[in-house]
């Protein structure tokens, strides 16, 4: 199949409203020729307004077990955060963002970050501990838990986002359990939320850098 635009964005959406609707089989298909537009060009709906639901399907891919390689879902998430965020990117680059849009778009990367924290800790020890990274087990497992420990923050900021547009989270019970739990963890400041703002921003340049687009 020779993979376009026009023929590849029916198969996300199909894939996307038949996972919504628990047609597992149905929609493990429908991921399937996904994945393999992305192997073959992951940058097919880059400069797209469908480039966010892309991201979408891949946390389908991750959520229903599409592959059992670590590395291999690890490298789906990172697509999945480039795909959401830089969705994101194009909304907020509106003269009038879609306010509704805005919301789906910070509550999927909530879910992505909440759901697969695990998979973005290499990513963070890159450019946290850059001239570190050749390490003993005991640096590492101590670096690992520093870096986990700004996901949270990464989730809280998104969390922020959406409180200034919608009043309790627009009601919404998923987030609403998340910031819940949060905030009883945490004791977060402006200056942490500013910097989980900029920290959003220098992984989604990080993961663009690494070749994933």
């Amino acid at each position: 199949m020779i993979f376009t635009e026009k023929n590849i964005v029916p198969i996300v959406e199909d894939a996307i409203d038949l996972g919504q609707q628990g047609k597992i089989k149905s929609c493990k298909e429908k991921l399937r020729t996904i994945y393999s537009c992305i192997k073959e060009n992951p940058s097919i709906l880059w400069e797209t307004p469908h480039i966010a639901s892309m991201g979408k399907s891949i946390i389908l891919m991750i959520h229903l077990d599409l592959f059992d390689d670590e590395e291999e879902n690890i490298e789906l998430a990172h697509w999945a955060y480039l795909f959401i965020s830089k969705g994101l990117h194009q909304e907020l680059s509106q003269p009038t963002p879609d306010t509704a849009k805005c919301f789906m778009l910070h509550r999927d990367r909530i879910i992505l970050l909440k759901s697969f924290d695990d998979f973005f800790v290499d990513s963070l020890r890159a450019f946290y501990y850059s001239d570190k990274l050749n390490c003993d087990m005991d640096t590492y497992l101590e670096q690992r838990r520093v870096v986990l420990t700004r996901i949270p923050l990464l989730i809280l900021s998104d969390i922020y986002e959406i409180e200034q547009m919608y009043e309790n989270l627009n009601n919404d019970t998923y987030l609403l359990e998340v910031a819940n739990y949060l905030e009883k963890e945490l004791v977060v400041t402006k200056e942490e939320l500013e910097e989980a703002s900029l920290l959003h921003r220098v992984l989604y340049q990080y993961l663009i850098k690494k070749g994933l687009c």
